[in-house]
């Protein structure tokens, strides 16, 4: 009568444990899609972000290509000279335009590759505590063996 309550207490206990590992690999993943779903969220804000620095660049290669017309009526400029001007102001524009670009596009590529890291760091983690769930079974069926 004694083992078989020890033998009882044995498979609750087991079952109860490999029950709470399963649970912890259950919530193991979903940490792991709400990180990932929130990396993927950030990669709309460096957008935002990089439009933002991309319309002040605009605006201020137009004020610049105003004041270089302004200031070319009013010295007397024409020709080559204010063509010159205007070129390598495009050329900078540009430039930083591209540049403005690759960052937003490395940014975006790191925020994926992070939540992809998640993503697999969350089911190792899973993997882990369902193996320990097995495991618990397996000591549990040992040690009802064993008291029986």
């Amino acid at each position: 009568m004694v083992w078989q309550v020890a033998a009882g207490f044995a498979v609750a206990g087991g079952l109860y444990s490999a029950s709470q590992k399963r649970k912890a690999a259950r919530e193991a993943q979903r940490q792991a899609k709400l990180q990932a779903a929130e990396f993927r969220r950030q990669k709309f804000d460096v957008a935002l972000l990089a439009s933002q620095q991309h319309e002040q660049r605009s605006e201020k290669f137009k004020e610049l290509a105003a004041y270089n017309d302004a200031m070319s009526a009013y010295m007397g400029r024409t020709g080559r000279s204010i063509q010159a001007l205007r070129r390598e102001e495009e050329r900078r524009y540009g430039r930083d335009v591209d540049r403005l670009r690759a960052q937003e596009k490395r940014e975006k590529d790191r925020l994926e590759k992070q939540a992809e890291l998640t993503i697999a760091k969350g089911r190792v983690a899973s993997d882990v505590y369902r193996q320990q769930a097995r495991a618990t079974l397996f000591d549990t069926a040992y040690k009802v063996a064993s008291i029986v």
